[in-house]
């Protein structure tokens, strides 16, 4: 599933005229919130804290002092804190024992989770006329495993281009602000040498190893094979398969927003084990394997742009 998913201006949720248009005065209203989210909008009370930045100098953000320092010098203004959430319910998903495969219905549902938070990170950067995002950081999970609720958020601090070096990489993003989970510190470095960010690129899979009949036997025999050490190779497999997956997903979607590299991986990888069909054993029949990445893809110009000399500090022993 693609990171990010083309939308129209009818419904990318932002306001049409500016921030400060039809922002409701009952910003704790849930029912409002609820029309909100399900039109593709940001709920009231972000509207209005979003709108109200034209009236305040001042700005907010979560950087350090070093990371300050360096984004100010990289010629980019901190705004304020942006966020996006979602929480989203996965639907009923037959395990399938005819051999090892991907569980369609869990990828989607973290892959759509993920989308709707970088979709409203975004919207929330965009209201506060922001270029970037940087120093995102992510919080992913499941509640429990009963419930089937994950969840998927994002927080980082929305930055404005002084010099115009970020907007440069927005030819291919259709001008949405870049978001990174690069430090403050990283990004400079990155700016120095003529790199920038391009946006945040990922994916999730759910792939389901089953063992074989003859796998099976081996491992709970009592006697001969089941008592020594080996591979299961159905397993080793399966964590290949879906660590394969969410790589290529990844570096499509950093192709359809024009980037040359990808840095700075996030990879997360859990397991769940099932029992074995019409079988009162609680012996482990299949493990599925859910595999996230959250990566920064980086825009290179064709003309690289010569590094700036390091300085070298020598000590006498």
């Amino acid at each position: 599933m693609p990171f990010f998913r083309s939308r129209d201006k009818a419904s990318d949720g932002l306001p049409q005229g500016g921030p400060s248009q039809n922002v409701p005065k009952n910003v704790d209203d849930p029912a409002a919130a609820q029309r909100a989210l399900e039109n593709g909008q940001l709920v009231p009370a972000a509207l209005r804290r979003l709108s109200a930045l034209s009236d305040q100098d001042s700005f907010t953000s979560d950087l350090s002092i070093n990371e300050f320092s360096l984004v100010k010098s990289s010629g980019l203004h901190p705004i304020c804190q942006v966020a996006g959430t979602a929480v989203y319910k996965i639907g009923y998903q037959q395990i399938p024992y005819g051999g090892s495969q991907p569980l369609a219905v869990i990828s989607e549902a973290f892959n759509e989770a993920r989308r709707l938070a970088i979709q409203r990170i975004e919207q929330e950067a965009t209201l506060a006329h922001a270029d970037a995002v940087v120093g995102v950081r992510i919080t992913q999970g499941m509640f429990d495993a009963e419930s089937g609720l994950i969840e998927f958020s994002l927080i980082g601090t929305a930055v404005k281009s002084l010099n115009g070096l970020l907007r440069g990489s927005q030819e291919n993003a259709k001008n949405r602000p870049v978001l990174t989970t690069l430090s403050g510190q990283d990004v400079h470095l990155l700016l120095e040498n003529g790199i920038s960010p391009a946006g945040l690129v990922g994916a999730s899979c759910c792939y389901l190893a089953t063992l074989s009949a003859s796998t099976y036997q081996q491992m709970y025999s009592m006697l001969g094979s089941g008592m020594v050490n080996f591979e299961i190779r159905e397993f080793t497999q399966g964590y290949y398969a879906s660590r394969r997956i969410v790589m290529q997903d990844v570096e499509k979607a950093a192709k359809s927003i024009g980037a040359r590299g990808i840095i700075d991986f996030r990879f997360h990888s859990s397991t769940s084990s099932y029992q074995m069909p019409g079988s009162n054993s609680e012996n482990v029949g299949a493990v599925s394997f859910i595999t996230h990445v959250l990566a920064t893809a980086i825009y290179e110009p064709a003309q690289k742009a010569q590094p700036k000399p390091q300085k070298i500090l020598f000590v006498s022993p």
